[in-house]
């Protein structure tokens, strides 16, 4: 399974609250929804890996940061876009029509062991992210403390 970073172009700190927001609580059912709504917008009925990578870095500036978060989702779970592209065909070739994204919102993955898997990284995901940011305050904060505690110099 390979990792990929979010998108490039966005900013943690320019994102708005709400978009954060989802991006903490994306899950299958969400990024295929986003997905799939995003589709049948731009008038398309399936997408590749290749293309799911685009959106997923937003190279260009013209994805919403929704569907860029829920692209990015599906290429950090690759199984779960293999999984959701070949319910319905015997084979992964890498293209998943928009009825396998709706399939998906609707809970097609909902108790299998992808999800389970999905949801289990991302818990992992999330704890690594707050241990780092602890570690870092931490850090900051024992360095001013020892700061303090050295003797002046004459």
């Amino acid at each position: 399974m390979s990792t990929v970073a979010p998108p490039t172009n966005v900013m943690a700190s320019q994102q708005s609250s709400s978009t954060a927001a989802f991006d903490e609580k994306l899950n299958i059912a969400k990024s295929s929804k986003a997905l799939a709504d995003y589709l049948k917008q731009k008038g398309k009925s399936a997408v590749n890996t290749d293309e799911m990578k685009q959106l997923a870095t937003n190279a260009k500036g013209d994805v919403p940061a929704e569907v860029s978060s829920a692209a990015a989702y599906l290429v950090r779970h690759e199984d779960v876009f293999t999984a959701i592209e070949t319910h319905d065909v015997a084979g992964a070739d890498g293209l998943s029509g928009v009825w396998n994204f709706e399939w998906a919102a609707q809970g097609g993955l909902d108790g299998t062991s992808v999800a389970a898997i999905a949801a289990m990284t991302d818990a992992f995901d999330r704890a690594i992210a707050k241990s780092a940011q602890i570690t870092e305050i931490t850090t900051g904060k024992k360095t001013e403390l020892d700061a303090t505690k050295q003797r002046p110099s004459n």
